[in-house]
């Protein structure tokens, strides 16, 4: 990289460089960008000249980036956000804000969290629509964001996020095991948990649950006999049956209420909650007062 031509490089170029190294595909990478897989692969020599660098090299399949490729991903991440949140610095007053803001995440889950956010958005700005949609998999967050169809999301932390997003750690709480108490005991013991029926909470990702990487951590597996994408829907079909649901305790005041519930009786760390925006906001106000706002709303938020 001694003769890197820093002029010959246009953000048009940096964009197609991401996007092969996001998909690992110039197939995949052109669909993406709608274009030609030969724009691509154009674009690509083109990069590999001022970098002196191959970039990517065939692996199976697809391609692989070079340890070049590598470091400069999130240099170039951190440029294109920058270029495209050029546009977002002016002065924001939220009083006089007549917009929608968005914010996506799995609602019903995370309903007694919104209460106070959704408090705390109407104080400032009167006059917004305060919209909440559903994320689903936590996987969607990228799409949903670089397409402009949320300001924001709240998801579950389970592994590192794309380059194009930020996050900031948003409130944890712990698990529980809920059940029907008239129809079993409690799951108290790892024997007990091991030999119950369990439902879950499917948001249709393909990512490891936090519960069921801990119990792969301690040797140990379940036997799921029911999935809903929605905890409201899923309490009320495991109750009246023996299922044991391992999901977090603000559900007891909320979705699970009525359910008996104990520690679950093998180690299991908290979920952690992310707040989570598409970089280009980085310095528009609107977006910054926004973040500012919830993480305020729920700086003294407690499980009840």
């Amino acid at each position: 990289m001694k003769n890197f031509d820093v002029l010959s490089i246009d953000g048009k170029l940096l964009k197609v460089f991401l996007t092969v190294f996001q998909e690992k595909s110039v197939t995949k990478a052109a669909c993406a960008l709608g274009t030609s897989q030969s724009t691509i692969s154009h674009s690509l020599e083109k990069l590999r000249h001022c970098v002196g660098d191959p970039l990517f090299v065939k692996s199976g399949r697809g391609i692989a980036p070079t340890n070049v490729a590598a470091a400069l991903a999130p240099k170039v991440c951190r440029i294109i956000s920058e270029l495209e949140g050029l546009a977002m610095q002016s002065e924001y007053c939220p009083r006089q804000d007549t917009t929608t803001l968005t914010i996506t995440t799995n609602v019903t889950e995370l309903l007694p969290v919104l209460i106070p956010v959704k408090q705390a958005i109407r104080q400032a700005a009167p006059d917004v629509t305060i919209r909440f949609t559903d994320l689903g998999a936590r996987t969607n967050a990228l799409s949903v964001l670089a397409n402009g169809l949320a300001d924001v999301a709240i998801t579950a932390s389970i592994g590192p996020y794309p380059l194009e997003l930020a996050i900031d750690q948003y409130y944890k709480d712990d698990f529980v095991c809920y059940f029907d108490c008239e129809q079993r005991n409690a799951p108290d013991t790892v024997e007990a948990y091991g030999k119950a029926r369990h439902a879950v909470l499917d948001f249709g990702g393909a990512t490891k649950s936090i519960v069921d990487a801990a119990l792969e951590n301690a040797g140990q597996t379940r036997e799921i006999h029911l999935a809903a994408a929605n905890s409201y829907a899923l309490a009320k079909l495991a109750s009246g049956t023996d299922l044991v649901a391992t999901l977090p305790k603000r559900l007891r005041a909320t979705a699970f209420k009525g359910f008996a519930y104990v520690t679950p009786p093998f180690p299991l760390p908290p979920v952690t909650y992310d707040l989570v925006w598409h970089r280009r906001t980085l310095d528009s106000s609107r977006h910054k007062w926004l973040r500012q706002t919830m993480m305020a709303a729920i700086s003294n938020f407690e499980v009840k």
